[in-house]
């Protein structure tokens, strides 16, 4: 039974008559009267009974358990129709991205956050990986997107979004020993005698720049995210060293300090894979990522 015809019976029940629904979902009145007729034979019942006059019906019980299932039934069409159309708009589904560890939860509060708000039928799969793995992901397709703080692998087969330089800081506690002096910067020889915690993110191009300047740094600790390797700092109990942005802020109890050496800088990066189409939820969320950035 196509379902305008349930949605005819509502408009009779709702309007009252068999006229004035005619009247308020434009359709003749005897085209209505058919549908009607076809209801009735279709469940082999009287679904109304039209008072003296013609002006006014009574549901019959019969025509009383069709109105409130076709209310159902019209319900979840309009239910599935706007979950497809969400759908199709990318206002539902899965975001699937790839994060090197480092970034993940920078990335969450940043961009993510504010995003899951505004579209609450988005879900999420965040796979925090190293670089190989996450050009694995992007190029077998369980990801879309791959957010990192370093080149990927098989570059050439990747189009950048965004591309960000981080410069590597050393961020002292403020009664920390090893901080002698209230300058912004710092020489990488600062650091060769002092407990280092590092962030994974910029590690090994933090100790390959140390052993091509012939520098060995004292390392206490190589944390997975940026927030760990900063908790050393905050607890004074070693220097923490991440990459980060000019405009970043940090706890109170921490003093920042640019490394100076035109060698300790990493490309952050947000990638897609080249020519492959996106979801229309990778497509959206784009959108709104360059928004932000611009």
């Amino acid at each position: 039974m196509d379902i305008e015809y349930y949605r005819n019976f509502i408009a009779i029940v709702d309007a009252g008559s068999i006229s004035a629904a005619a009247k308020n979902i434009s359709i003749a009145q005897p085209a209505l009267s058919n549908q009607l007729k076809t209801l009735q034979k279709k469940y082999g019942t009287t679904l109304l009974n039209v008072k003296r006059g013609g002006h006014s019906i009574e549901l019959t019980d019969a025509g009383c358990m069709l109105y409130n299932a076709a209310r159902y039934i019209c319900s979840a069409e309009a239910s599935v129709m706007k979950e497809i159309s969400d759908c199709n708009a990318g206002f539902s589904g899965t975001l699937r991205i790839s994060l090197s560890p480092s970034m993940s939860i920078s990335f969450i509060r940043n961009y993510l956050s504010a995003f899951s708000k505004q579209y609450p039928r988005i879900n999420y799969e965040l796979y925090e990986v190293p670089i190989s793995e996450q050009t694995e992901q992007l190029l077998n397709g369980k990801t879309e997107i791959g957010v990192a703080n370093a080149p990927l692998l098989q570059e050439n087969r990747f189009e950048t979004i965004y591309r960000r330089k981080e410069q590597l800081m050393a961020l002292f506690h403020k009664d920390s020993p090893y901080l002698e002096n209230e300058k912004p910067n710092i020489l990488l020889d600062d650091l060769e005698d002092v407990p280092l915690c590092l962030s994974r993110g910029c590690s090994d191009l933090f100790l390959n720049v140390c052993s091509d300047s012939r520098i060995f740094p004292q390392v206490l600790s190589i944390n997975t995210t940026k927030t760990s390797t900063m908790t050393w700092a905050s607890e004074n109990a070693g220097i923490a060293i991440i990459p980060a942005s000019s405009e970043e802020i940090f706890p109170p109890e921490l003093v920042c300090k640019t490394i100076k050496d035109e060698r300790l800088f990493l490309d952050k990066t947000l990638s897609i894979v080249k020519g492959r189409p996106l979801s229309s939820v990778s497509k959206l969320f784009l959108s709104d990522f360059i928004k932000q950035i611009l």
